[in-house]
């Protein structure tokens, strides 16, 4: 077999003769002009059949002119390759067909042309290829997210859904597709047998979208996967989408984040929750369930036996609603990922969760973030961390706490064997919270994460860090950005990689290096061989300390990304790894 019928084909459509049709391309000073033949266009497209029919065209000298200032020439070109290449492919289909050969040759054949995966994601593309790209028999994976489709090409695509039967994941995230091409996309789900995996987040489907979508989640027996955040469905939508979630068998992941649901709304998913079996994965952050909608679903979750993973961030929960949730994760025995930031839980609440954690024997991942905790609830957590035995990422990121409670928390390092990742950002440790981490580091053998960015830290706690890192041997990544480490905090960092054999970020940005400095993170960079990402910006190199860098980078070999932004060198800086990364601006 040859590609001589898919070349002829491709010929066909960029031959100029004898057209009647021209599209112009983008906006002035950059417009492209395609000549192209309404008859193919038309028969392959139903929006170009209305689009350049006597009463929409406008015509000039005989020649339809057809604007779309919408669509770059570039990505317009890429568009019409990949539609010529969608449709030669098509004929190629019919031509093996009806050719004398073996059905395992035609198989054959087919497989050598098939497109499993395609991305025109951020492209413009309108609804021009929607209905080439969803026909197309051979795709698996099709993402056309950002495109302004509207709900005509909702509409289109729809149409085409029902009769495709390859695709298994869509991605029509950002189209504004609106009520009307969110209705008509959805009853397709409701005929669709093959569809999988789909995105439907920011299009604007409002009450009604929610309603025709909960109708097609009690027919579909596919969908394992589906994302509807930032869709504003309102209390109204998002009960119809809840009792869906009653009857419906095969969904085991659904995001339905800032969707204006309010406490009605938190009510009637925590009554699906005890009646769902199959749901896996649930995000509902951005809702404002207040505490009704919050005290809910704690009940529900001690219910429910499948649901591993839940995001409840910023939902306005107060004190009362985390000692609820603290009691159901004493109970609960499947949840492994829980998100609570932005609640509002303080010391109270914050308290009965960290007595929770001892009971738990689930959770592996917590996020407490910007709770507001205070000393009570930062001393609590830590004594937790000393007997959980199945945490291994927490984040405690702007809780509140200062150093007394930085080194509980160190002490409670020292003791825990199961903690990867902990984040501390935006904290005030200050310099002693700092040394007590740094001298923690130095026994636990299980932490490979640590952000300390934004805490205070200062010189003095940046070199007992430094001193940590030559007897550290398995953390991996390290935020100290914005700590005010000083020239000297900076060079026993620096001095500190030339030794480390395990660190493979870094974050030192806004810290206050000087010409100190300069010397020794080129240093750095010639005998580190581990390192692969460094942020150094916002600290004042100067030129001097650019020409030490541009040396050490033509002798380094592993960085793959440096932030230099903001540090007074005032030429670009280029290395030879053509994997290098580099950010700089003047």
């Amino acid at each position: 077999m040859d590609n001589e019928p898919i070349q002829s084909f491709s010929n066909l459509l960029e031959n100029p003769k004898d057209f009647d049709v021209k599209i112009k391309v983008g906006e002035r000073p950059n417009i492209k002009e395609f000549k192209v033949h309404s008859n193919i266009l038309s028969a392959r497209s139903k929006y170009f059949k209305v689009a350049l029919s006597s009463r929409w065209a406008r015509r000039e000298n005989g020649i339809i002119i057809f604007n779309k200032p919408n669509i770059s020439p570039p990505v317009f070109e890429i568009l019409l390759k990949q539609g010529k290449f969608l449709k030669a492919l098509k004929l190629y289909e019919e031509i093996l067909k009806n050719c004398p050969h073996s059905a395992e040759d035609q198989e054959s054949a087919l497989q050598e042309h098939h497109v499993n995966f395609l991305n025109l994601g951020y492209n413009e593309l309108g609804i021009i290829y929607a209905e080439s790209l969803a026909e197309d028999s051979t795709l698996k994976y099709l993402n056309i997210s950002h495109n302004n489709l509207g709900s005509e090409g909702g509409e289109a695509l729809a149409d085409t859904r029902c009769k495709n039967s390859t695709l298994t994941s869509l991605n029509l995230c950002s189209n504004d597709l609106g009520a009307k091409g969110g209705k008509a996309l959805i009853d397709a789900l409701c005929k669709n047998s093959t569809l999988k995996d789909l995105n439907l987040s920011y299009n604007k489907f409002g009450t009604d979208g929610g309603k025709a979508l909960a109708d097609a989640l009690c027919k579909n027996s596919t969908l394992k996967d589906l994302n509807l955040s930032y869709n504003k469905f309102g209390t109204d939508g998002e009960k119809a989408l809840a009792d869906a979630l009653c009857s419906n068998t095969t969904l085991t992941s659904l995001n339905l984040e800032s969707n204006e649901l309010g406490a009605k709304g938190g009510k009637a998913l925590a009554d699906a929750l005890c009646k769902n079996s199959t749901l896996k994965d649930l995000n509902l952050s951005y809702n404002k369930f207040g505490n009704d909608g919050g005290k809910a679903l704690p009940d529900a979750l001690c219910r429910n036996t499948t649901l591993t993973s839940l995001n409840l961030c910023s939902n306005d929960f107060g004190s009362e609603e985390g000692k609820a949730l603290a009691d159901a994760l004493c109970k609960i025995s499947t949840l492994t990922f829980l998100n609570l930031n932005y609640n509002y839980l303080v010391s109270e609440g914050e308290k009965a969760i960290a007595n929770a954690l001892c009971k738990n024997f689930t959770l592996k991942d917590l996020h407490l973030r910007l709770n507001y905790i205070g000393s009570e609830g930062g001393k609590a957590l830590a004594d937790a961390l000393c007997k959980n035995s199945t945490l291994t990422s927490l984040n405690l990121a702007n809780i509140n706490i200062g150093s007394e409670e930085g080194k509980a928390l160190a002490d409670a390092l020292s003791k825990n064997s199961m903690l990867t990742s902990l984040n501390l950002e935006r904290n005030d440790l200050g310099s002693e919270g700092g040394k007590a981490i740094a001298d923690a580091i130095c026994k636990n053998s299980t932490l490979t994460s640590l952000n300390l960015a934004n805490n205070d830290l200062g010189s003095e706690g940046g070199k007992a860090l430094a001193d940590a890192l030559y007897k550290n041997v398995t953390l991996t990544s390290l935020n100290l950005a914005n700590n005010d480490l000083g020239s000297e905090g900076g060079k026993a960092l620096t001095d500190a990689l030339c030794m480390n054999t395990t660190l493979t970020s870094l974050d030192l940005g806004s810290n206050g290096f000087g010409y100190k400095v300069r010397k020794a993170i080129a240093d750095a960079n010639c005998k580190n061989s581990i390192l692969t990402s460094l942020n150094i910006a916002y600290n004042k190199l100067g030129s001097e300390g650019g020409k030490a860098l541009a040396d050490a980078l033509s002798k380094n070999s592993t960085l793959t990304y440096l932030n230099i932004k903001r540090t007074s060198i005032n030429f670009k800086l280029k290395s030879n790894n053509l994997n290098l990364k580099i950010l700089q601006c003047f």
